[in-house]
């Protein structure tokens, strides 16, 4: 056993789910608590740990399913994820005392990267495809915390959420790693049907930017918005909420 926990959201997940807590099971270092949290689905997960009746969105669902963790990490895996049997080692094993967060890279499919950190270079916010040196924050996809540091916004309901995390962590002077190597496969945004994906991620971004200056910039963001509002892939109302509504949790 060790001293990480894990953490499995799920929404209806089925086949995907299975193959995920497969690659949990398989992992040369065996986690100390699998917490299998059953967030709103229809069809009740089998052999949840815990449930909600409804949906409490990512940020509120990992927060929910966080109390009941007691070892002093915790790795957040996507239901639609399956680790390489040593990810947890790998992980484990590289995380130090200024680190709050950690993950590999992680793959679509053999041959097409998926995720590699988080970008703000630009003035957006961005998942990373091509990796590169230093990345500025990590995805919640597959990531381990520590379970202390790790609390969610639940304005942010879902996306975006770990992207103000890693400010906040920023702020308060720890880092975010991602390790250089490809240990996880992730099918993508499986559970998005489920909440109206296209305005968060549009309204999420501009909560970001108004929290935390410098992560993410207003003009860099209305420009990208106004080039995917033309190709059916933002949302007027994410915008218009995003900027000038309250940051309360509008689902």
């Amino acid at each position: 056993m060790s001293d990480v926990d894990v953490i499995v959201l799920d929404v209806d997940g089925g086949a995907m789910l299975r193959e995920c807590l497969d690659s949990i099971a398989r992992q040369t270092l065996q986690p100390n608590f699998v917490i299998l949290f059953d967030n709103g689905s229809q069809t009740p997960t089998p052999n949840a740990t815990a449930r909600s009746e409804t949906n409490l969105g990512f940020a509120g669902g990992v927060n929910a399913a966080l109390r009941l963790a007691t070892s002093p990490f915790v790795a957040l895996i996507n239901n639609d994820v399956v680790l390489d049997d040593d990810w947890l080692a790998t992980v484990r094993e590289a995380i130090d005392d200024k680190t709050a967060a950690i993950q590999t890279i992680i793959r679509r499919d053999a041959q097409t990267i998926d995720g590699a950190g988080i970008d703000i270079s630009d003035g957006t916010i961005r998942q990373i495809v091509v990796p590169i040196a230093n990345p500025w924050g990590v995805s919640a996809t597959a990531t381990l915390y520590r379970r202390d540091l790790l609390h969610f916004d639940e304005r942010f309901f879902a996306y975006y959420e770990d992207v103000e995390l890693c400010a906040r962590l920023h702020e308060a002077g720890w880092q975010t790693r991602v390790l250089p190597v490809v240990k996880a496969t992730h099918r993508g945004s499986q559970s998005a049907s489920r909440v109206d994906a296209k305005r968060l991620r549009t309204r999420n971004r501009y909560f970001v930017a108004r929290l935390h200056r410098g992560v993410g910039r207003v003009p860099a963001l209305l420009w990208e918005d106004g080039k995917l509002l033309v190709q059916g892939r933002s949302s007027l109302r994410g915008i218009i909420q995003g900027l000038f509504g309250t940051m309360k949790d509008e689902r």
